[in-house]
This record gives structure tokens, C-alpha cells and sequence, in this order.
């Protein structure tokens, strides 16, 4: 994987961002798509997404979108590294990748697509299981009677059963490794914690699917789980929230993340970066792809993601914006 240069985030013109935003802020262009009219249904968004959006894409926005434009939804989500290198040998075909970062998307380029627009964040948290037999320690942290720095002593006990998602192939994977170095490294403790409690990269004993590792948790096998905050909150976990210089999801703490790396499975090193959520379109971009992307960051696509936890901020072109297609950056 190549490295992801933070600084491309502040690639934003200013003309192309207004238009984008005058874009959104009209209903009337969410209720018939760009170019097209409501009676189009022939089209598809089959939307490939970074399985931690898997409730909020399925349940709300799917829904939400077909009523407002009438194209129809189709999704598939994974850890979209995984998903990425699936896109890239053909292997499945949507026309919108919504991932978690741009590294992800940049395994498609140029081939594939050259922009993205990120709009919104995801926070990294620690869930927890009440039942665990960890449950006390666990509820003390999470309420500050215990300071946060023993979690990490906690997760390294013997019989402490922690679920993480593969960083091979799952962007929430590497922030969550990346986070165990930076906190033994903030908090002064010894080094060798950061290997007792992840061991290797591609750890068997606890490395689970995106999309399944929080049905585990909640099933009791395991005592604690990577997830983001608007996970937990949709799926009601108790969780233990991370300060913004562990959390990953604050651009003003970037340079701090990229002191953390991660040697991956294929020997590339990725350093840590800000957790935002960036979509593209596939290929080239049909009418309801671009629909899909243009009710996403429109006012009522936004107050959906905020209202499932996600913090949302004012779009950002990654990448070539001349590459974005005017029907996401315009009504017309």
C-alpha cells in the first residue's frame, strides 16, 4: 500500500467546494437526481463500503435514497482495504466505493478513479461486553474512576479475550494497532505491552471480520473490541472513548498519528492518519452512482450520518477535482 501524504487534504478549491455546497443545500436536487428524473429506476448505486457503515448504509441511507431519487440501492460491505484490492482484480464491480481514508481508494487508482470527497469522521473507541469478567475494571475506565492508561495493562492480561479487525486489509485494523503504540508511548508505559497485547499483525486468536466482530462482542465472546463511536452507539455497546490524540479522527492531530506505523502482512509500512470517511465513484460514473454521492453530502444524507454518530465537516476534493463529475459538484 502506498503511503497516504496527509497534506492532500488540503487540496480544496474554493470555487469547486462552493459549488459543491450550493449543490447540496437544495432539496428539490435530492428528490430528482441530477440530470434525471424521478421515474428512472432502471440504474443501480451498488455501492461497495467499509463495513463499519454497514447499519447506517443498510437501515437509513438506502432507504432514504431510493425514496428521494428512485434509483435503486445495492451494497456489499468489508474492510475496504480488502474491498479495494477486490475492485482491483474485477473481482466484484460497484460503481461507488465509500471508504475509511483515502489510502484505500488510492489501490484504484488511476485505473479506476483519481478524486474522492471526504465529509465526515469516525472515532475509534474501545467496546466492551457488561458481562465480561473484565466488566468492573472496564466501567471504571469508561467512567474515569480508573485513568485510562490501565486499560492498557487490562488488555494485557492473561485471559483477556481482545477482538481487532485485520490491518492487512481493514483501514480501522491499522488505527487500532496504531493507537496501542501511540498510547503505551503517551501514557510512559513499557514498550513490550504494545506486543503482549496485539502480538503479530495478523493475530489468529484475535482478528475478526468488520462486519462480524461486534455480533461476537455482543455475544459475549470476547471481553473487548476495536469499533467506531458510531458502531457503538448504534448497536448500544458500552464503549471507552479515546482522546483526540488516540481516537484518530482529528485533523489537527495528524502529525501526531503518523509517529505511529504498522508493518503490514506484504512488508509495505503505513503510518497513521486521520479516520475520514472518503467516497469516489467507480469507473465511469452512471446517473444513480452519481445520485448516490450527491444525496450523501446534500442536507438530508448529512443529517442522517450525524444523527448515527458521525461527525460530519465541510466536504473536501482529495485528489484531481477536475476528475469529480459535475453532477455531484452542481444541480445541473
Amino acid at each position: 500500500m502506498r503511503d497516504f501524504d496527509i497534506s492532500i487534504r488540503s487540496i480544496l478549491l474554493a470555487a469547486s467546494l462552493a459549488a459543491l455546497l450550493a449543490g447540496c443545500a437544495s432539496t428539490s436536487s435530492e428528490t430528482s437526481s441530477p440530470g434525471h428524473s424521478k421515474s428512472s429506476t432502471s440504474e443501480t448505486a451498488n455501492v461497495a463500503y467499509a463495513g463499519s457503515l454497514q447499519n447506517v448504509n443498510e437501515l437509513q441511507i438506502s432507504p432514504a435514497f431510493t425514496q428521494a431519487t428512485r434509483y435503486k440501492y445495492q451494497g456489499k460491505g468489508g474492510g475496504a482495504v480488502g474491498i479495494a484490492q477486490e475492485i482491483k482484480s474485477k473481482t466484484i464491480a460497484p460503481n461507488v466505493f465509500e471508504s475509511i481514508g483515502y489510502a484505500p481508494i488510492q489501490l484504484i487508482e488511476p485505473q479506476s478513479t483519481s478524486w474522492a470527497i471526504a465529509f465526515s469522521s469516525s472515532p475509534l473507541v474501545v467496546a466492551y461486553n457488561p458481562n465480561s469478567k473484565f466488566a468492573s475494571e472496564l466501567t471504571a475506565i469508561k467512567s474515569g474512576r480508573t485513568p485510562l492508561a490501565d486499560l492498557f495493562a487490562l488488555m494485557a492480561q492473561p485471559g483477556f479475550h481482545l477482538g481487532r479487525t485485520n490491518p492487512n486489509t481493514d483501514p480501522q485494523g491499522q488505527a487500532f494497532y496504531e493507537m496501542v503504540e501511540l498510547g503505551v508511548k503517551k501514557y510512559n508505559l513499557s514498550p513490550s505491552l504494545v506486543r503482549q497485547i496485539l502480538g503479530p499483525v495478523d493475530n489468529s486468536h484475535e482478528v475478526y471480520s468488520e462486519t462480524g466482530i461486534l455480533s461476537l462482542l455482543q455475544s459475549g465472546g470476547l471481553d473487548a473490541a476495536s469499533a467506531f463511536l458510531p458502531e457503538a452507539l448504534q448497536r448500544h455497546l458500552d464503549y471507552i472513548s479515546l482522546p483526540a490524540s488516540l481516537n484518530f479522527s482529528s485533523q489537527a492531530d495528524a502529525s501526531l498519528y503518523q509517529e505511529a506505523t504498522i508493518q503490514l502482512g506484504n512488508g509495505s509500512i503505513v503510518k497513521g492518519v486521520p479516520l475520514t470517511i472518503d467516497i469516489t465513484t467507480v469507473g465511469a460514473p452512471n446517473p444513480a452512482a452519481v445520485s448516490f454521492i450527491h444525496f450523501l453530502l446534500g442536507p438530508n444524507g448529512r443529517a442522517i450520518m450525524k444523527k448515527a454518530g458521525y461527525p460530519t465537516f465541510a466536504p473536501m476534493i482529495i485528489g484531481n477535482p477536475k476528475a469529480v463529475p459535475n453532477g455531484i459538484l452542481t444541480n445541473g
